[in-house]
C-alpha cells in the first residue's frame, strides 16, 4: 500500500511539473478536432455523396444483426498495429532522435483533425442518428485512445526538451531519468492503446447494435 502510495506521488508530482505542457497538447488536439468538424463543411456534393453511401452501408450492416460475424480479432489486432506499434512506437522514437519533435506535435493535430472530421461529418450529415453512432461506436475505445496519445506524446516531448537543453548546454542534468520515464510514459501510452482495442473489438459491437434500436 505504502508503494502504491509512493508511486501515484511520483506520477503525480510528474504531471504537475509538466501541466504546461500536457495543456498544450490537450489545446493542440482540440484544435485539430476543430479543423476536422469544420472542413465536413467544405466537401464537395460528391464527396459528401459518396461517405454518405458508405455510412448509409455501415447503418445496414449494423441493423442486419452482422455483429455476430464481426470479425473481433482483426479488429483487435489492427487496432494494435496502429496504435500501439505504429503510434505509440512512433512517438517514443521521434522523442529520441530530438529532431523529431514537430512531427509529434503534428501526429496529436492529425488524430484530433481526423477524428472532429469524422464525428462532425456524421453529425452534420445523419443529425440524430450520426449522433447516435458517434455516441455508441467511436466515443468509447477514444475514451482511452486520446490520453494514451496524450501521454505518449508528452512523454516523448518531454525527452526531446531536456535531451536539447543537454546538447546546448543549457541543463546540466542526465537525460538517464528523463529517458526512464519516458520509457514508462510509453509502455502506459501502449497499455491504454490495448485496452482501447479491446473496447473497439468486443464492447463497441455490442454498443452499436443497440444504438440501432434508436435509428430505427
Amino acid at each position: 500500500m505504502f508503494i502504491a502510495g509512493a508511486f501515484g506521488e511520483l506520477v503525480a508530482k510528474y504531471f504537475l511539473r509538466h501541466l504546461p505542457l500536457y495543456l498544450a497538447l490537450i489545446l493542440l488536439f482540440a484544435t485539430g478536432l476543430g479543423f476536422g468538424a469544420v472542413t465536413t463543411q467544405k466537401l464537395s456534393p460528391v464527396q459528401k455523396e459518396d461517405l454518405a453511401a458508405y455510412i448509409s452501408g455501415v447503418y445496414t450492416s449494423l441493423s442486419d444483426d452482422s455483429a455476430q460475424f464481426y470479425p473481433r480479432g482483426e479488429v483487435f489486432y489492427q487496432s494494435v498495429m496502429d496504435n500501439v506499434v505504429k503510434t505509440t512506437g512512433l512517438l517514443f522514437l521521434l522523442g529520441l532522435t530530438v529532431i523529431g519533435a514537430p512531427l509529434i506535435l503534428a501526429i496529436v493535430f492529425v488524430r484530433g483533425f481526423v477524428l472532429g472530421f469524422t464525428v462532425g461529418f456524421l453529425v452534420q450529415e445523419t443529425m440524430v442518428q450520426g449522433l447516435i453512432l458517434s455516441t455508441t461506436s467511436i466515443l468509447p475505445h477514444n475514451l482511452l485512445v486520446v490520453p494514451a496519445l496524450l501521454v505518449g506524446a508528452g512523454g516523448a516531448l518531454s525527452f526531446s526538451a531536456i535531451a536539447l537543453k543537454t546538447l546546448l548546454g543549457f541543463s546540466k542534468d542526465g537525460i538517464y531519468g528523463q529517458f526512464a520515464s519516458t520509457t514508462f510514459l510509453s509502455l502506459c501510452s501502449g497499455l491504454l492503446f490495448v485496452l482501447a482495442a479491446l473496447i473497439e473489438a468486443y464492447l463497441t459491437p455490442i454498443l452499436a447494435q443497440l444504438g440501432t434500436g434508436f435509428m430505427i
